[in-house]
């Protein structure tokens, strides 16, 4: 994800609108926050058991569960940002440290076919463009909102 992009487009919803889901499941500040605990109770773990260990078992992050469960709306979402940032930048610091043969070494999700680092890698860009696309959909929708 572009750190840079990501923390734009949070700045640029009105303040007013950060709670608000705007057409979406989540509002802003709960997607910036599912972004941070995926990373860093997800991503992370994933990457480094792909990594450090021989054919790990991998496990799915319930991002609904978690946030069901949690107060997402309560929290600073320019804090949920920082820390999302700092988790990403520490993946990408250990991926691109990673040698290329690495990214062949495998996982395992229960009961599902083998996942290769580069895998993880791919999906975890793809959650990126997901989030970042509907956060875009939401600004506008706030911004036609202010008339």
């Amino acid at each position: 994800m572009n750190a840079a992009e990501l923390a734009e487009l949070v700045a640029s919803f009105p303040a007013e609108s950060l709670l608000s889901p705007l057409g979406d499941e989540f509002c802003a500040v709960e997607h910036v926050c599912h972004l941070r605990d995926l990373e860093r109770d997800g991503f992370t773990a994933r990457i480094r058991s792909v990594i450090d260990e021989d054919d790990p078992l991998l496990f799915d992050f319930d991002g609904a569960a978690v946030a069901d469960a949690s107060d997402y709306r309560s929290e600073n979402v320019l804090d949920a940002l920082n820390a999302f940032l700092e988790a990403r930048r520490q993946n990408a610091d250990v991926v691109g440290a990673t040698a290329e043969a690495d990214f062949a070494r495998i996982g395992h999700y229960e009961a599902r076919l083998p996942v290769t680092l580069d895998a993880v890698v791919t999906g975890m860009l793809d959650h990126d463009r997901d989030h970042l696309d509907r956060l875009r959909a939401m600004l506008a929708r706030a911004e036609a909102d202010r008339g």
